[in-house]
This record gives structure tokens, sequence and C-alpha cells, in this order.
């Protein structure tokens, strides 16, 4: 088999491995009423809290 063929072969089986659960991820929170709020970790991600410098 190709090196070439190989690599983009590899690629395309896991961009549909990923695909799937986001898929679902995306068609979950799109049924989702509208003014779910600042939970939403898909509309309002929350970033770790960063360390204060001393």
């Amino acid at each position: 088999m190709n090196t070439v063929l190989y690599v983009f072969s590899t690629l395309a089986v896991a961009a549909g491995l990923l695909g799937i659960p986001a898929t679902f991820t995306f068609l979950a929170h799109a049924r989702t009423e509208h003014g779910h709020g600042p939970g939403c970790w898909w509309c309002h991600p929350h970033f770790p809290h960063r360390r204060k410098a001393r």
C-alpha cells in the first residue's frame, strides 16, 4: 500500500470516528431551547482559572 494512501485512509477513518459523537452532540444541543443559560459549555465555554504569578 502506498504511504500517501495509508496516511489519507487513516485520517479519513479518524475524522469519521470523531465525527459521529460530534454529530450527536451537535444534534442534542440544537434541540435544547435557545435561552438555556450560561451553564451550556457549548455556547459559553469556561476556561480554567490562571494561576496568579507571585
